[in-house]
Formats: structure tokens, C-alpha cells, sequence
């Protein structure tokens, strides 16, 4: 009798799936896995709908925002594999994909002013909340995995503190949203300046390429969004911020930081062509022609 219990106990145990082994392994979706997965398939949409908006204020897409875009879709595709090394590549892209998001100048400004107009008001608020909350999710879930799958026991069963992270995800999200409805949109900044010449800016770009004005006149840059701009003498070229420290005939601006405000420059004495750029935001300048 004892025999044949050992004959079935070896039978049941070699019938058992053993976990695969090697990092080009197929291992079917845990749990975290899924949360993963889903959390990187929505914010890949919440990304390239971002730099949808970018491109509809601007007229291109930022850098970093196509750097996340593409960050995301890697990310997808990898975690569709189902190899075992993917979650370990998610957690390298959406760690670089959570840190671009909190640097992004453009996503800070969203995030301090949720209704300002000049960077998409609600709607880019929402997505960038909805992105943010994708990237940690996906973090998460991706460290979770690599732990899961280079344990060498085969449990892949949910973890015990799963629940209580989601609720705290989901609480942060639901917090920033419904501070963001209730945030007030911001004030505009009058355009009157006595009668000189004036240049307004958008979050990414001035208003106007170039403006011609008078030889001895002063030129008033309003800044109409919170976004901060850093001015210098000089343009962009190929991309590269091309800063000239002293523009000959041309009144010093270095590092002049505008968020919200207005500032004077000149008067410009000297007849000629100068230019001043924003060294945070790509291809933004503007040429100044004194006559």
C-alpha cells in the first residue's frame, strides 16, 4: 500500500510544471505582470496624446515628450514578449519615463497651474496625471516582476501588500484630479505697457518671430503662462542654444527669468538686427529688427 502511495506522489510531482529557466524563458502574465502591461498600454496612449497637444500649441512636440513616447512603445513591446528579462528593461524605461515626466518643464507648469490656458488647461493636466500614475504603476508592477521571476520558487501568486499600493495609487490620483478641478485658472497679464512695443509669450514659443521697432525705443516681453522662460542674447541653431554674451549694439539680457511677469528690455540704441532666445525651450527666438 505504502508503494503504491510513493508511485502516485512521484506520478503528481512529475506531472507538476517545473518554472522555466534562461533569461528567453516565455512565462505566461502574473498579476503584476498584467498591472504592468495595462498600465504601459494606457500610457502610451496618455503619452502620444500629450505630444498630440504639444504639436496643436506649437507646432512640434518637444524632445522629451517624444523621448517618453517612444520610451513607452519599447516598453510595450518588450512586456508583450513575455521573456523573462522584459520586466527588468520596463524598469529601466519606466524609471527613465517617471523621471522625465517630474523634470519636464512642461509637465511642472501643468502641475502648477492646472487651468492655465497656454499649456493646454484640464485636459493636459488629466493627462499628465493619468501618464504619472501609469509610470508609477508600471514601475512598481516591473520591480515586482523581476523579484517574481528570478525567485527560484514558482509562486507568481499576487503579494499580500498588493492591494493596499493600489489604494494608495488610486488616492493620489483621485487627490490630484479633484485639486486640479478646483484650482483657479491664472490671472492675465494686462497688455498695455504705455505705448511700447510688446511681445507676448506662450508656454513653448514667443507670440511673434520678429518685431521691428524704432531705434531708442525698449521692448516689454509679457510672459501670458506660468511657465518659466531664461533669456539670453542670441538664437538657436541646429537645435543648440547659441548664447551670446555681449550682442554688440544690443542691450544685455543674461539669464533674465520670466514666469508669469514682464520685462523691459533696451532701450535699444543702435540700429540693427539682434535676437534673444529662451535656453529652456527648443527653437524658441526672436529677432529684433531696430531701425
Amino acid at each position: 500500500m505504502s508503494q503504491i502511495t510513493r508511485e502516485r506522489e512521484e506520478l503528481v510531482e512529475t506531472s507538476q510544471p517545473t518554472p522555466k529557466k534562461g533569461p528567453f524563458a516565455l512565462l505566461p502574465f502574473s498579476t503584476l505582470g498584467k498591472i504592468a502591461l495595462w498600465s504601459t498600454i494606457v500610457g502610451t496612449l496618455s503619452s502620444v496624446g500629450g505630444a498630440g497637444v504639444l504639436v496643436a500649441l506649437k507646432g512640434s512636440a518637444s524632445t522629451a515628450s517624444i523621448a517618453v513616447a517612444v520610451c513607452w512603445l519599447v516598453a510595450l513591446i518588450v512586456l508583450i514578449t513575455r521573456f523573462r528579462w522584459a520586466p527588468v528593461v520596463s524598469t529601466l524605461l519606466t524609471g527613465y519615463i517617471f523621471y522625465a515626466l517630474m523634470t519636464e518643464s512642461y509637465v511642472i507648469a501643468s502641475l502648477a497651474s492646472p487651468k492655465d490656458p497656454q499649456i493646454g488647461g484640464l485636459i493636459h493636466f488629466v493627462g499628465d496625471i493619468v501618464t504619472i500614475i501609469c509610470a508609477i504603476l508600471a514601475l512598481g508592477a516591473s520591480i515586482g516582476g523581476v523579484v517574481e521571476n528570478y525567485r527560484q520558487s514558482g509562486n507568481r501568486q499576487a503579494p499580500r501588500w498588493l492591494p493596499s499600493a493600489l489604494s494608495l495609487v488610486a488616492g493620489l490620483a483621485i487627490g490630484a484630479l479633484f485639486i486640479g478641478i478646483l484650482a483657479q485658472p491664472p490671472a492675465t497679464i494686462g497688455a498695455a505697457y504705455n505705448g511700447m512695443p510688446t511681445v507676448h509669450m506662450n508656454a513653448t514659443a514667443f507670440d511673434q518671430s520678429s518685431i521691428t521697432i524704432a531705434k531708442g525705443s525698449s521692448l516689454v516681453l509679457v510672459d501670458d503662462s506660468s511657465v518659466q522662460h531664461l533669456l539670453f542674447n542670441g538664437s538657436w541653431h541646429n537645435g543648440i542654444p547659441q548664447i551670446q554674451q555681449h550682442e554688440a549694439g544690443a542691450p544685455t539680457v543674461n539669464a533674465v527669468s520670466l514666469s508669469a511677469n514682464s520685462v523691459t528690455i533696451g532701450p535699444f540704441a543702435v540700429a540693427g538686427t539682434y535676437s534673444i532666445l529662451c535656453s529652456i525651450h527648443q527653437n524658441m527666438t526672436m529677432t529684433i529688427i531696430v531701425q
